[in-house]
């Protein structure tokens, strides 16, 4: 019986093994699939469709090789946003945003 087990275990190791390095790698864009690599505006409140439209195409890409850690990365994040909504906007409004392992799009 403890053949079968260690059979088993090893398994499921090779199994997770294999799992896991599918999310290791890189993103068709060269970005690694591991870290947080961008930072994009995915919808908006604003009153003005311009406004609207303009906030949809804000995209800033992480410093160096991005952010491992998905805490570390909206906290950069939110920082861009913030920084884009007051330069912008004399009275700001809602919008939503989130970080992606892939680079921004140009």
């Amino acid at each position: 019986m403890k053949s079968a087990n260690l059979k088993m275990k090893l398994i499921v190791g090779v199994i997770s093994a294999f799992i896991l390095s599918g999310c290791g790698g890189s993103n068709s864009d060269g970005s690694s699939k591991s870290t947080y690599n961008s930072c994009k505006i995915i919808s908006s409140q604003a009153m003005y469709a311009a406004d609207k439209d303009n906030d949809l195409k804000q995209c800033w890409n992480a410093p160096g090789n991005g952010y491992e850690s998905q805490g570390d990365a909206m906290q950069w994040c939110e920082k861009q946003i913030n920084a884009y909504m007051a330069t912008q906007y004399f009275i700001g409004h809602t919008v939503t945003y989130m970080v992606e392992s892939t680079y921004c799009k140009k």
